[in-house]
């Protein structure tokens, strides 16, 4: 599974507040003990796409006993069981307990080692309340699509299954835990038209009355969150890989040639796997389908991915979106681990996800180079440290959690993938490669927990891994450097020459976090990296430096023989150990050794991509005029387009107020690549992005015309571009005098909102971006007609990406802090809070979540003191944190909750000013 959204993490950082994974009731999971296993499930259903219910449904279960039992427990939801019977053994009664459970008791002792069939029949969505019966669709697991204005008479004209986690119990009992895996086989009624695809091949279609019987068989074991289930009427297109069968499933009304955008390298991708795991891919069929309103982007259900339609775009968004790619290899890689091998149990789904990812990056060195592997894994990482930083950190395995959906985060996903990295450096490419085929081999059609990879690395490689694993897999937090460079005279018997010198590099850890378990950690990471050293002969000098875990900081000594000069020093060039550089700094600089001579040297001959972005991320907060023309030079001369973002970045972040010289002779770089016409179009869409929104930072008023002439689409730009332009203008509008001119540009954007339709509506959410820079317009008017229109687009009958920015950026109209408050704009606060509130009870998770978000943003916070709407904000937040179906909506409603909280706290802890002014908020 994996998210599509990867920008979601919250930002604001805090400071009283600790940053804690383990939320109050969390508790430790213990992996279950299992006195009987499913061998084989067969299950037959018919939904019901007008009424949406799952009503009738029929099972058999195939039991092998471990012990000897007198019952057996089955996890369910929401479920009626009506019957069981079998005809192997006695069953004397079944009882449902807290909607949790059905326990089937037999007559006689089920013998260990003895297996039985039992045949269950139940309707999903069951309700009792007060002793009344109800069927409903079901909350969760089995979801039915519908359209108001769906031209067939059949309200849902989709369905489709999501099991993982959890959610597999609300549409049929089973033990629902990732390492019970038994064979299936499954019958599905849909109606005449309609195409179901599910696990395994397709044995038989019978047509019965109205409706078509698909039965399709799978015959490796899979566990219960993987089996799936889709129903519509899609266009599709089948292919060959060997003698896998290739099956691609999207809406309709998208064309063939657009969806294969998306699907078309899978046979590449196929066979690219199967080389690099020596592993065969493990089933006869592979079929991917797009379907609306699925809330990941993909799940790797076994031999049926599913995936959500919003990845589809055209050839003109092909350019600037890969996203579609990496989410096509992250879901066929969990064929292989996830699907063929399990992760025993939740704490270690980083062997599902962590591979998943790491092979994203894998698949884009083969077939796109070293450059984009690299900057692959820097964005990447970059997540995992915004998770790190801003929210907390947590040992990647652990069984310490509140809700399994808690550990689908970034540690699981993109730090986990970078340390499968580390591991294939540590061991090499050859005992790694050889590592997973043995890992796939041993465990395949059965689950494995962290410490068997562990022992195939081990015995493949003849490396002792259980200290690699203890720090990196098992311990919270990364490395965190200080760095000091200084040159001394070398005093070393080798090195009599007189103009000899010794660099000695200076390495502290500062790795303090007490976001796990409240508890003070100080630890020291056990580091080995390559440090390049480049002098002004051209002679590379590389060096491995170890730091000792037993100290506080770590030293190395490079003695520079003959009269040169240090042209660059690169920390670890390759990328190859996660780790952030706090700080930087060259003791006692000379005007031929100093730091920023040697960042820009670096930014200018480092040989990876990795040392050319470091250095640009050191040189943010040491601005001077000659760097000015390096970034410039980065930017429109850089082979590579990560690094020209960078550059631009870097320029971006040289915006200060308080100097209007620096920050004009920025502004004024990054504006003479957008005036030049040839230069700025022969830079990548994504360099032409960073260039226009590091311009809007600056928020200049002649900023305007040259980016209404990319809006307008003078200059032939991509969506992407001109929603880019579209922010910068909000942004670039904050200083305009007029009120006449200042609505021109709120009328334009507002237009791009209604009247465009793009790949994922992105220049209308840049518009949106852009607006909700007047936020803090002095004129309540401009405030209350913007917040109204944010409240409009937030509306269900509005795109689905237009609602979700919308919903976001109420946020900064819950109160005005730098005006006096009139009856209007009082009224228009209380609209959004009341807008944002319903918003929480929506039906898409990324609305909810967004709407969470918002009621915590900093913008909103009261001015001087709590009012009665902060300890409402709290209460309607636990509510959803209590309630809600949706476990990542849960985690963010009580993240959101406690960010409030602490407000609350901030203030108290403060002495009361006598004349503080009231709140404006409502």
């Amino acid at each position: 599974m994996i998210q599509l959204n990867k920008d979601s993490i919250e930002t604001e950082k805090k400071v009283s507040e600790k940053k804690r994974f383990v939320f109050p009731g969390s508790k430790v999971h213990s992996m279950p003990f299992l006195s009987f296993t499913i061998e084989h499930m067969s299950l037959k259903i018919k939904p019901d796409l007008v009424n949406k219910i799952l009503l009738d449904c029929e099972q058999q279960i195939t039991i092998r006993a471990f012990d000897d039992l007198a019952e057996i427990v089955l996890d369910i939801s929401d479920l009626k069981v009506s019957k069981v019977n079998s005809q192997s053994i006695n069953i004397s009664n079944f009882r449902c307990v807290d909607n949790k459970q059905v326990i089937i008791e037999f007559s006689e002792q089920f013998r260990a080692g003895s297996t039985v069939n039992v045949d269950i029949s139940y309707s999903a969505g069951y309700t009792s309340i007060d002793g009344k019966e109800e069927f409903g669709s079901p909350k969760t697991g089995f979801h039915f699509i519908t359209k108001s204005n769906y031209s067939k008479q059949i309200p849902a004209y989709q369905a489709w299954t999501q099991g993982e986690a959890t959610e597999s119990r609300y549409w049929f009992p089973s033990i629902d835990i990732p390492q019970v895996k038994f064979t299936l086989d499954i019958e599905v009624s849909a109606p005449q038209g309609y195409d179901v695809i599910s696990n395994g091949l397709l044995e038989s279609k019978v047509m019965k009355d109205e409706f078509v019987i698909w039965k399709y068989v799978e015959k490796r074991p899979l566990p219960s969150y993987l089996i799936s289930v889709v129903i519509g009427t899609f266009s599709h297109y089948e292919s060959k890989y060997r003698d896998v069968s290739l099956y691609y499933y999207w809406p309709e009304e998208i064309k063939e040639e657009d969806a294969m955008l998306t699907f078309s390298e899978t046979p590449k991708m196929l066979k690219f796997f199967e080389e690099y795991f020596e592993t065969n891919y493990p089933f006869k069929k592979y079929s991917q389908t797009a379907v609306d309103n699925f809330e990941f982007g993909g799940m790797e259900n076994t031999t049926c991915t599913t995936l959500t339609r919003r990845v589809l775009h055209d050839k003109k968004a092909s350019s600037d979106y890969r996203n579609d790619i990496f989410l096509v290899v992250h879901e066929l890689a969990h064929q292989w681990f996830g699907d063929m091998v399990t992760c025993k149990d939740w704490p270690h789904i980083w062997l599902n996800e962590g591979f998943a990812t790491y092979c994203e990056s894998l698949y884009w060195e083969n077939s796109r180079g070293k450059d984009e592997f690299q900057y692959n894994l820097i964005e990447a990482t970059d997540i995992y440290f915004e998770e790190s930083n801003t929210l907390y950190n947590r040992p990647i395995v652990t069984n310490l959690y509140k809700h399994v959906d808690d550990l689908f985060d970034a540690h699981s996903y993109e730090k986990s993938g970078f340390i499968l990295h580390m591991i294939r450096n540590h061991v090499g490419e050859n005992n790694f490669r050889k590592s997973l085929k043995v890992y796939l081999e041993k465990y395949q059609n059965r689950s494995a927990e962290t410490l068997d990879l562990l022992k195939v690395i081990e015995e493949v490689s003849g490396r002792e891994m259980a200290s690699f694993f203890d720090q990196w897999i098992y311990k919270q937090g990364h490395p965190k450097l200080e760095i000091e460079y200084s040159l001394e005279n070398s005093d070393s018997i080798e090195n009599v020459n007189r103009n000899s010198q010794r660099l000695k590099i200076k390495i502290l850890q500062k790795n303090i976090d007490d976001s796990y378990e409240d508890s003070f950690r100080y630890y020291q990471f056990q580091l080995e990296f390559k440090i390049k050293i480049v002098d002004s002969s051209g002679q590379k000098n590389q060096m491995a430096h170890l730091m000792n875990v037993n100290n506080n900081d770590s030293e190395s000594f490079v003695d520079i023989v003959g009269n040169f000069n240090i042209e660059s020093i690169s920390i670890d060039p390759e990328f190859k150990i996660l780790k952030e550089i706090s700080s930087i700094k060259v003791v006692n600089e000379t005007r031929d050794f100093q730091l920023k001579k040697l960042l820009h040297n670096q930014v200018k001959c480092g040989e990876t991509i990795v040392e050319r972005i470091n250095a640009l991320r050191l040189l943010k907060d040491r601005y001077s005029e000659d760097g000015i023309r390096a970034l410039y030079d980065a930017i429109v001369q850089d082979k590579f387009y990560g690094v020209a973002i960078e550059a631009a970045n870097t320029l971006g972040s040289f915006y200060d107020k308080n100097n209007y010289e620096k920050s004009d002779n920025s502004y004024q770089c990054l504006v003479s690549i957008l005036s030049s016409k040839s230069t700025f179009d022969a830079l990548r869409s994504e360099v032409k992005k960073a260039v226009i929104r590091n311009i809007g930072i600056f928020e200049r008023v002649e900023s305007i015309s040259l980016l209404k002439d990319v809006i307008h689409g003078s200059r032939d730009e991509s969506n992407f571009v001109r929603s880019s332009a579209a922010t910068a203008l909000g942004k670039s509008s904050k200083e305009v005098e007029e009120v006449k001119n200042k609505f021109q540009v709120i009328s334009l954007l507002k237009n791009l909102v209604e009247e465009t339709e793009t790949f994922q509506n992105v220049l209308a959410t840049g518009a949106l971006e852009g607006l909700k820079e007047l936020a803090t317009d002095k004129d309540n008017q401009i405030r209350i007609e913007v917040a109204n229109f944010f409240l409009e687009n937030t509306l269900e009958s509005k795109d689905y990406f237009v609602r979700a920015q919308a919903t976001s950026n109420l946020a900064k109209f819950l109160v005005s802090k730098n005006d006096t408050v009139d009856a209007d704009t009082s009224a228009m606060h209380q609209a959004v809070f009341n807008r944002l509130k319903d918003l929480l009870r929506d039906d898409r998770r990324k609305i909810k979540i967004n709407a969470c978000s918002a009621l915590a943003d900093k913008d909103g916070r009261f001015h001087t003191i709590p009012d009665k709407r902060t300890y409402e904000t709290i209460q309607v937040l636990i509510d959803v944190a209590k309630n809600d179906m949706d476990g990542f909506v849960r985690r963010k409603a009580e993240h959101s909750a406690n960010i409030v909280r602490e407000w609350i706290h901030t203030w108290a802890s403060k002495p009361l000013l006598v004349n503080s002014e009231p709140s404006s908020s409502s």
